[in-house]
């Protein structure tokens, strides 16, 4: 059964309290920003459980799925834009593969990097493990094991970056603290060093202490919650009673606690699955789903449904009001909710069942830092047939909140990940800088065809009815098209030149344009279709001694060509690009051997005699990549090359 299908549900009335009145709400400022949109593309197998982290130009998506790395679940990530679209390809965190890799989260460090933390291995005896990757896209370390205490296995690990840039990675590990499982945590630096030892955060170690969640605080430490269980004696037909309540603890950036934990929803509900976000002024809150026990009567619900319920804080940790439930929707379950903070606002979001109309939908509630609803509650998703499940939530610290949640399509891909805008402006979003490339053509009498390929990531989910590309400065656009891809042909050799790029919106606005990028082409002498430039780099500027562009200078298997296309090394036998078809029970995918920091085109053809670009540039964050190559349909050709 896929993983995305294996959580219960129930269908079950609830009707609220008699006597309560009505929330007062507050004006809501926050609006959607365009339509819901593929964040990650269409991609095979299931993508489920993601996790988003933003800053002010960007972040991280990360997910689990059940192809990327040919055996069980491993863990897939991509890169982020400022405008909250997805930059080149999806990649693969996890070096191994053995067992499954799943739970993944993500943190952006202070300088763009990402610190990627995840539970691995053979089911019932996984670690936890941590990855990072630098500031240039590329990674800083392979899998890192994060947990000292290796016996049993470790579970949900959550991660955070502090004020000092530091990393705290937090999980739940059983059998370490004397009873079931229990809270720990490591520090690490931002290159992915550790720091002191694994330490203890939960002090009731009776039962389970599980499901932790961690934010930064402005003044350099963090909170941490998590669901501690205790029993309750048992019931007047002698059946045991047990509890499982939120608490919270606050931490200095070396891991110290401040004070005692203490518990955050007095009562005697069963809680599950908190999480804590905190708010810039130093407060924070903590969202969790909330079952009342039979025969409890609160101002919640009476019944057994599961509601989403949070609780404010000020910066001393001191409560503002009471509980508020954030669900207005009570009928059948609402669970597994998300938190992010903008200012002094938070985004709630959950999974809720039935509410949509068939099966599972995404809602969220906007809620001030005191407590109060901001309008009303809302559909994150459009799409509502089947499925759409395991909501994540971000902000950029600036202006918008990204939802991300696991949409059912069908067919090969069943889950994919879709994502939403929310902006307190409308204001249009301006383009990255565009991508340009020179490549060397020559036509049928060997002749250098100059010409400048410009392409940009397309901003999914906007109603966008074009693109603008203008060259050298130009006051009018050279070109206005659909794609996200056009080519300046009839320019000369030797020359360079400039882009930048706009876009047009179906109601007739017109974006700010691009920051500028360039690229200069080929002098245009070739050798055999290789420029005279790259021949002269590595074979010296006599002609004479130029071995022939299908000769294999370095004998590694690739003639010099080839290694002109692929962007390795013709005088290194150990620099050469393998590329295989690799076919197995999930998937069907083309794989090569990368050089971190280098971008690459995949193309295909029917017969050798032309190429066309196969899916977007790829960034190479390590040393293999793949992309999947089911389903086109026809025999086809494949081939990689280098584009920077």
């Amino acid at each position: 059964m896929p993983s995305a299908l294996r959580a219960w549900k129930t269908f079950v009335f609830g009707i609220l309290f008699a006597g309560i009145a009505p929330a007062i709400l507050a004006q809501n400022t926050y609006a959607p920003q365009g339509g819901e949109y593929p964040i990650a593309g269409s991609l095979p197998g299931d993508q489920v459980f993601p996790q988003v982290a933003l800053g002010t130009n960007g972040g991280f998506l990360v997910w689990q799925d059940n192809v990327t790395d040919g055996d069980g679940l491993g863990i897939s990530a991509r890169r982020i834009t400022g405008n909250l679209s997805g930059l080149f390809g999806v990649f693969r965190v996890n070096e191994q593969s053995a067992g499954d890799q799943e739970n993944a989260r993500v943190a952006v460090l202070k300088d763009g990097g990402a610190a990627f933390v995840w539970q691995g291995g053979v089911s019932g005896f996984q670690h936890i493990y941590a990855r990072f990757l630098k500031r240039d896209g590329t990674f800083a370390t392979g899998d890192r094991l994060v947990n000292t205490y290796t016996n049993n296995h470790q579970i949900d690990p959550v991660v955070a970056v502090l004020a000092d840039g530091t990393v705290a990675v937090v999980w739940s590990s059983y059998g370490q603290d004397g009873d079931r499982y229990g809270v720990f945590g490591q520090r690490f630096s931002a290159a992915g060093e550790k720091i002191g030892p694994e330490f203890q955060l939960n002090q009731i170690t009776s039962f389970n202490q599980r499901t932790p969640s961690i934010a930064a605080l402005p003044d350099g430490g963090f909170v941490a919650a998590w669901i501690s269980e205790k029993s309750l004696g048992v019931d007047t037909n002698g059946v045991a009673r047990y509890s499982a309540g939120a608490y919270a603890r606050f931490f200095d950036s070396s891991g110290n606690p401040k004070e005692n934990e203490f518990l955050l929803n007095p009562g005697t509900e069963i809680s599950a699955n908190p999480v804590v976000c905190a708010s810039p002024n130093g407060g924070f809150a903590v969202a969790w789903s909330r079952k009342e026990t039979a025969g409890v009567v609160t101002a919640f619900v009476v019944g057994d449904s599961w509601d989403i319920s949070a609780r404010f804080f000020d910066a001393a940790g001191n409560p503002v009001g009471a509980d508020l439930r954030v669900n207005s929707y009570t009928y059948g379950d609402q669970f597994a909710p998300r938190i992010a903070a903008l200012g002094s606002d938070y985004l709630v979001v959950w999974t809720s069942l039935a509410q949509d109309g068939s099966r599972e939908g995404v809602y969220g509630q906007f809620v001030s830092g005191n407590g109060q609803k901001l309008g009303d509650e809302f559909r994150v998703n459009t799409t509502t047939v089947s499925q759409q499940i395991h909501p994540a939530v971000a902000s950029d610290g600036a202006s918008r909140f990204l939802v991300v949640w696991s949409s059912f399509v069908g067919g090969g891909s069943s889950f994919d990940l879709f994502g939403q805008r929310y902006a307190a402006s409308q204001s249009l979003q301006t383009l990255a800088a565009p991508f340009v490339y020179a490549p060397f053509i020559v036509d049928g009498n060997g002749v250098y065809q100059p010409q400048l390929q410009v392409s940009w990531p397309m901003l999914d989910g906007f109603p966008v009815a074009n693109y603008e590309v203008y060259v050298d400065g130009a006051a009018t656009p050279a070109a206005t098209i659909g794609a996200n891809s056009w080519t300046l042909t009839g320019i000369a050799a030797s020359s360079t030149h400039t882009f930048r790029i706009d876009y047009l919106t179906t109601d007739g606005r017109r974006s700010a344009l691009s920051p500028s990028a360039g690229a200069t082409t080929w002098s245009g002498a070739n050798y055999g279709g290789i420029p005279f430039e790259w021949m002269t780099t590595y074979f010296g500027p006599n002609v004479l001694d130029w071995p022939s562009p299908t000769d294999d200078a370095d004998g590694d298997g690739a003639s010099n060509l080839q290694e002109f296309l692929a962007g390795t090394v013709p005088t290194d036998p150990s620099s050469v690009m393998r590329v295989q078809i690799v076919s197995t029970a999930q998937s069907t995918t083309l794989n090569w051997n990368s050089q971190p920091g280098f971008i690459y085109q995949v193309q295909v053809s029917e017969s050798l005699a032309s190429w066309t670009n196969f899916g977007s540039p790829r960034f190479a964050a390590g040393t293999n990549d793949w992309i999947p190559v089911n389903g086109t349909g026809s025999a086809a050709y494949y081939r990689v090359l280098r584009l920077r």
